[in-house]
């Protein structure tokens, strides 16, 4: 018996051997199983057809990779931004040259939440380092603190809207923010 048919047998006899409703909750498999399923997903194939094919979860699998993958997969499957280029990903959302949804898609991220600490991490940056020559802000310069409290007020009300918008994209499934470089309705 050669070891590409000793895999086989022992996969198969993994998953004959009894139905995934019937198995225990914390089963163990055996470790020609485990490195088998992270072969198969580092080679391409679909976690979900993968899952499928061994009867086990998706956790299960996640947890696999991260034990049993090799580097160079991690490195593929998690992308690392640089301070600049996070700066360059938050004044680009800043400036309206991309929405929340295009930049997610254009640099691989999965969650609006990343890119809105982003741009917070930004702008408190900019904040507290402003560019020499820049005129101070109106609490900076002693202006009545009322002001600074209408500023924070009106950050929270941007980010309300913000939040709202999401919920009813999410909702509704339609884009309702316009997109940078769109033109305008006559």
């Amino acid at each position: 018996v050669s070891s590409g048919q000793s895999y086989t047998l022992v996969l198969n006899s993994m998953n004959e051997r009894r139905p995934r409703k019937e198995r225990q909750k914390y089963e163990i498999y055996p470790m020609a199983v485990r490195l088998e399923v992270v072969r198969l997903v580092e080679s391409g194939h679909l976690r979900r057809q993968v899952q499928q094919q061994f009867g086990v979860s998706h956790a299960t699998v996640w947890k696999w990779l991260q034990l049993y993958g090799s580097p160079v997969y991690h490195q593929m499957k998690q992308p690392r931004f640089t301070r600049a280029q996070r700066q360059h990903i938050a004044r680009e959302l800043l400036d309206g040259r991309l929405r929340e949804d295009e930049a997610l898609l254009k640099y691989g991220l999965r969650l609006k939440k990343t890119l809105r600490e982003w741009v917070a991490a930004y702008q408190a940056e900019q904040a507290a380092d402003p560019p020499p020559g820049a005129v101070p802000s109106a609490a900076e310069a002693g202006a009545p603190a009322g002001l600074a409290a209408q500023l924070r007020q009106a950050q929270w009300q941007i980010e309300a809207l913000h939040t709202l918008i999401d919920q009813a994209e999410a909702t509704y499934r339609i884009d309702i923010r316009k997109k940078g470089g769109a033109k305008p309705s006559k």
